[in-house]
C-alpha cells in the first residue's frame, strides 16, 4: 500500500507546462512576441500555460500585426561631373528622392542631378570599375552588410577591371 501511494504522489507531481511560443513569451500577459523575416514584430495571445494532464486543449492563438513603418534611401548623381549625393532614413521614397537630389546639387553648383538608386527597408552601395577607358558604376541595394558585396560582385559579372567601393554601404531600416 505505501508503494501505491508513493507511485500514485509521485505520478500526480509530474506537471509539465508549456507555453506554445516561438519567440519570447511574457507570462504575466499570456503574451507571445515574434519577430518574422521582413522585420515586422508580431503578438499574440497564447493564454496561460496548459498542464499536460489537465487534458483541455488550448485554443488558437490571437495573431496581431503590428505595423512597422518603412524607411527609405536614394542616391542621386550628376551624369557629368560623377559628383553624388544621398538620403536615408527618410519615411518615403518621393521624400529620400528630393533629399538626395537636393544633397547632389548643393544649391545649384551641382545641376541637374539624377536618382541614380532608392532602397526601401536595405541598403545601397556604390562600385566603379573601369572597362577601357569608360568608368562604369553599379549599386548594391541589399539587407545590412550585403550591398558593398551586391555592387561589387555585378562590377566584377561587367567584365569591369579594378572595381572598388567609392560609396560605403548605407541602411534605411525601420526603428522598432
Amino acid at each position: 500500500m505505501k508503494k501505491l501511494f508513493f507511485v500514485l504522489l509521485g505520478l500526480t507531481s509530474l506537471n509539465v507546462y508549456a507555453n506554445g511560443c516561438g519567440g519570447e513569451y511574457q507570462p504575466a500577459t499570456g503574451t507571445c512576441r515574434i519577430i518574422d523575416s521582413s522585420g515586422r514584430q508580431i503578438l499574440y495571445n497564447v493564454g496561460s500555460p496548459q498542464s499536460s494532464n489537465s487534458g483541455s486543449t488550448q485554443s488558437q492563438p490571437k495573431v496581431v500585426n503590428i505595423n512597422v513603418p518603412s524607411k527609405y534611401g536614394a542616391l542621386a548623381v550628376n551624369l557629368k561631373t560623377g559628383i553624388s549625393g544621398g538620403a536615408l532614413d527618410m519615411d518615403s521614397r518621393a521624400a529620400a528622392e528630393r533629399e538626395a537630389i537636393r544633397t547632389c546639387e548643393r544649391e545649384g553648383s551641382n545641376k541637374p542631378c539624377v536618382i541614380a538608386a532608392s532602397v526601401r527597408n536595405g541598403c545601397i552601395a556604390v562600385a566603379q570599375g573601369n572597362k577601357g577607358k569608360i568608368l562604369k558604376t553599379f549599386y548594391g541595394m541589399k539587407e545590412p552588410g550585403l550591398a558593398e558585396t551586391e555592387a561589387l560582385r555585378k562590377c566584377r559579372a561587367a567584365g569591369v577591371s579594378g572595381c572598388k567601393i567609392v560609396v560605403s554601404e548605407g541602411c534605411s531600416m525601420p526603428k522598432f
